[in-house]
């Protein structure tokens, strides 16, 4: 399965969440249950980027629901728009899910 395409829109300073779910050819979901996540925002698309932020520690898995929520704390400190990927792991098996771009709508009031 190739990583689907999706872009995030990242208000700084807000609380950032969004929960994806996947579908079987029969549109039943796919349960993740067992499975660890992992995603990350660095400036370019390679693993020497400098890396943005990591989304690891605000990303849960439930059923087939994954979830990410990062506080606005930790938006506010984002300064630019970048690249990102959300992969899957079980045992010594990586799927890539998601990947796109991160886009950061800078924060006016504060």
């Amino acid at each position: 399965m190739a990583a689907g395409s999706w872009d995030l829109q990242i208000e700084q300073g807000a609380t950032f969440a969004e929960t994806y779910t996947t579908v079987n050819d029969d549109g039943s979901p796919v349960d993740w249950t067992g499975w660890t996540g992992r995603a990350q925002i660095r400036v370019l698309a390679a693993p020497d980027a400098e890396l943005l932020l990591d989304l690891t520690p605000y990303l849960t898995i439930t059923g087939a629901a994954i979830t990410i929520l990062v506080p606005a704390t930790v938006t506010a400190t984002l300064t630019r728009s970048g690249r990102w990927d959300l992969e899957l792991t079980d045992g010594t098996t990586v799927m890539r899910l998601l990947q796109g771009r991160a886009l950061l709508a800078p924060e006016v009031t504060q």
